[in-house]
C-alpha cells in the first residue's frame, strides 16, 4: 500500500480529487488553453521532444529564491503561487522524449513521473506539443492529464504537499523532430 500523501491519512481517490480540482483552476496550471478542435491543425503523432521538468518544493517561509529557477520567476511569484515566498530547485531531469515512449522521472516522497509526448499540432501558425502528465505512488495514479503548450513553452503543476511546503513542476518542452 502507498504512503499516505498529505500525511493526513486520507484516501488515494481524495487526492486525486483534491489534485484535479487544482488542475482544474486555469490560473492554477499556468499552461496554455487547448484551442478548439476545429481551429487545430494535427500532424502525425511522430518525432520527439526535448523536455526539462524542474521540481521545486514552495515553502510559506523564508523568501530564498534558487537561482536555477530565474527563468520562472515571473510564473512562481504572481496569483495563485505568490503566496509561497521560498523557491528551492530540488531536481531537474532532462528528457528525451520520442512520441508515444514515456519517459519516468523522480520525485520526493517516492513517487514517479512519468511523461509523455503525444504529438505536435499547430494552432494559429503557432507549433505546439501534446503531453500526458502522470504522477504515481507504486501502482496508484495520483494524477493523468493531458495538456498542449507551445514549442519552448512552460507549464506549472502544483499540489503535492512535501516538507511543510509544496511541490511545484515546471515542465518546459520543445519539438525536436
Amino acid at each position: 500500500m502507498g504512503k499516505s500523501v498529505t500525511g493526513r491519512g486520507i484516501s488515494g481517490a481524495a487526492v486525486a480529487g483534491l489534485l484535479g480540482f487544482w488542475l482544474g483552476v486555469p490560473q492554477l496550471a499556468l499552461a496554455q488553453t487547448d484551442p478548439p478542435k476545429a481551429a487545430q491543425v494535427e500532424s502525425q503523432a511522430s518525432g520527439s521532444a526535448a523536455c526539462s521538468v524542474r521540481v521545486i518544493h514552495a515553502t510559506a517561509g523564508g523568501s530564498r529564491f534558487d537561482a536555477g529557477l530565474e527563468p520562472l520567476r515571473p510564473q512562481l511569484t504572481r496569483p495563485p503561487l505568490s503566496s509561497w515566498t521560498s523557491f528551492a530547485l530540488l531536481q531537474q531531469h532532462e528528457l528525451s522524449i520520442p512520441s508515444a515512449t514515456p519517459q519516468q522521472f523522480a520525485l520526493p516522497g517516492e513517487h514517479v513521473g512519468v511523461l509523455s509526448y503525444e504529438g505536435p499540432t499547430e494552432a494559429s501558425g503557432k507549433k505546439r506539443l501534446r503531453l500526458r502528465l502522470e504522477i504515481k505512488d507504486g501502482a496508484a495514479k495520483l494524477l493523468s492529464t493531458k495538456f498542449v503548450i507551445n514549442d519552448s513553452g512552460t507549464m506549472l503543476q502544483a499540489g503535492l504537499k512535501h516538507d511543510k511546503g509544496l511541490l511545484v513542476l515546471g515542465i518546459t518542452c520543445r519539438i525536436v523532430s
